[in-house]
């Protein structure tokens, strides 16, 4: 059972976009976003969801062994395999709608990393540190952009007609992104509440540990049940 079969395989390459040293300028240019803390509370948590689903998705798919995905198998034929495609693609649009542009046109504004940078004045460190992270994150939004426009948002005929797999981010990739992320939100959450704030939800691997020690112990009952002692089925 493959983790991500298109999660890590999802985009195709595209030309990078301008370098964003520039982003001081644009954001001199125009009025800077007024950003309040409940948004910052919202944003953080958002980040934590989404890296959580990763965590969770990498320990039960990616990292899982053989005798462990062959539990899965034996207890639902399909089901792992078709919950992990469904939350690996939900990962990939997560990832590019992140990292969006903050102008969603019309006057419009998108919850971005973008929108909470340029939320600070252009020769301010915080301005420069938060789009350095954002610059990071952006080499895997540009491996995973087209895959999330062909497969993703719309559902591209020639894309699905060919049936093969575009190519995208490796693991690490993924690794970077998180990393720039994490230590985005805690320059965002020390400037506006004068302390850091991890994305790392530690719980989450043992609700994956938790559940595959729980197919094991269907699997032992079940092998007891079906045994040859009586008094044990009894």
């Amino acid at each position: 059972m493959s983790m991500i079969g298109k999660l890590a395989n999802s985009a195709q390459w595209v030309p990078p976009k301008p370098p964003l040293s520039k982003a001081g300028d644009a954001a001199a240019a125009k009025p800077k976003p007024i950003v309040s803390p409940k948004e910052v509370e919202e944003f953080r948590d958002h980040c934590v969801y989404i890296r959580s689903v990763y965590l969770f998705l990498t320990r039960i798919w990616r990292d899982s062994d053989a005798e462990e995905r062959n539990m899965m198998v034996a207890t639902a034929p399909s089901f792992f395999e078709d919950i992990g495609k469904v939350l690996g693609e939900y990962l990939v649009i997560a990832a590019c709608r992140m990292t969006d542009a903050e102008d969603a046109g019309r006057g419009r504004q998108n919850f971005t990393v973008e929108l909470f940078a340029n939320s600070f004045p252009p020769d301010s460190d915080a301005f420069k540190k938060l789009h350095n992270l954002r610059g990071r994150m952006e080499k895997l939004r540009t491996k995973l952009l087209p895959g999330r426009h062909k497969l993703g948002a719309h559902a591209d005929r020639d894309v699905i007609r060919k049936g093969e797999p575009l190519p995208g981010g490796s693991w690490e990739d993924w690794s970077d992104f998180w990393s720039a992320l994490a230590d985005f939100v805690r320059v965002l959450n020390e400037q506006t509440f004068g302390k850091p704030f991890e994305i790392e939800a530690g719980g989450v691997l043992g609700d994956a540990e938790m559940l595959l020690k729980s197919l094991k112990q269907s699997q032992h009952f079940e092998a007891l049940l079906k045994g040859d002692d009586a008094s044990v089925r009894d």
